[in-house]
């Protein structure tokens, strides 16, 4: 009896074990047809196994970099070779905080003369998801929407869904008049636009 109770709740745990790592893989940010979502969840693996969070990165990146390796599409093993060490720090931040918008808001402040390469790497990694890219990057300040929504659409974001709207965080509802219109006439819309010398 006592043999029957052990073996049960061997696999009662091993059963939880599987389940568990199903629960970790499916809170992965994304889905697997993301490439970037399959990349994580090597990174996790890795990491489970006993790596470091730096070796299990480096390590799913430089596995994912073979010829024969599918975890990762053409466009997205070329976007991630293309600067190594700034796809080792975008995995280095979705580790931690498993969220497109955040990683590509902090990896634009950090490295804001590399804000179209970061823009390029989420929208590649995560296509379903280039709206959060674009979010992401507005939140800086040191892209404008629509420079960024051009950088999303360059690294093949889908154009039905992205928007600069969503990405300013804000919908205008009517057209804004431009602040002293006018001027060199009082103001009126009329005349000449410059300010008077006089």
């Amino acid at each position: 009896m006592r043999r029957f109770i052990t073996c049960a709740l061997l696999l009662s745990l091993s059963a939880f074990t599987v389940f568990a790592q199903q629960i970790n893989t499916a809170s992965l940010f994304g889905d697997e047809v993301q490439p970037g979502n399959r990349l994580h969840d090597v990174v996790v693996q890795l990491m489970e196994r006993g790596s470091t969070t730096p070796q299990a990165i480096s390590g799913a990146i430089d596995q994912s970099m073979t010829k024969d390796d599918t975890t990762l599409t053409p466009d997205a093993k070329s976007a991630v070779a293309f600067n190594v060490t700034l796809s080792n720090a975008f995995y280095r931040e979705m580790v931690v905080v498993n969220s497109l918008i955040d990683v590509t808001k902090t990896l634009i402040e950090e490295y804001p003369e590399k804000v179209i390469e970061v823009i390029t790497l989420g929208v590649v990694l995560y296509p379903d998801f280039s709206q959060e890219v674009l979010d992401g990057a507005a939140l800086t300040g040191v892209i404008t929407p629509d420079d960024a929504l051009i950088a999303a659409l360059q690294a093949g974001a889908d154009p039905s869904r992205v928007s600069v709207a969503t990405a300013a965080g804000t919908t205008v509802s009517q057209p804004v008049q431009p602040v002293g219109s006018g001027v060199g006439a009082g103001g009126t819309g009329g005349g000449d636009t410059t300010a008077s010398s006089n």
